[in-house]
């Protein structure tokens, strides 16, 4: 078990690594006229989010409305199902000892 543990730690700890080590291959080398051009395209640039109209307003509303009713029904049936563990371990259902 102990190695199992520290496998993984390795594991995560190298893929972590090569995640963050930057390799000079995706770079692009760009003039410094462009680079100044795109900054001032970037700049210029302004994008307000928020919906369009009414019906993406409310599309939003709904999916909200969706998602939050469908948390609530997966947290009432894993309350049922906990209830129902509950009670098959107080009858002593899966117990090994048997009548």
């Amino acid at each position: 078990m102990m190695r199992r543990k520290l496998f993984t730690l390795i594991l995560l700890a190298i893929v972590f690594t090569f995640y963050w080590v930057d390799y000079g291959i995706t770079q692009e080398v760009v003039p410094e006229k462009q680079k100044q051009e795109t900054q001032v395209e970037k700049k210029t640039e302004k994008i307000i989010p928020s919906p369009k109209n009414i019906k993406e307003k409310t599309g939003i509303y709904v999916f909200l409305g969706w998602m939050w009713l469908s948390i609530f029904v997966l947290i009432y049936i894993l309350r049922q199902k906990i209830k129902e563990v509950d009670r098959l371990f107080l009858l002593k259902f899966f117990s090994s000892e048997k009548k």
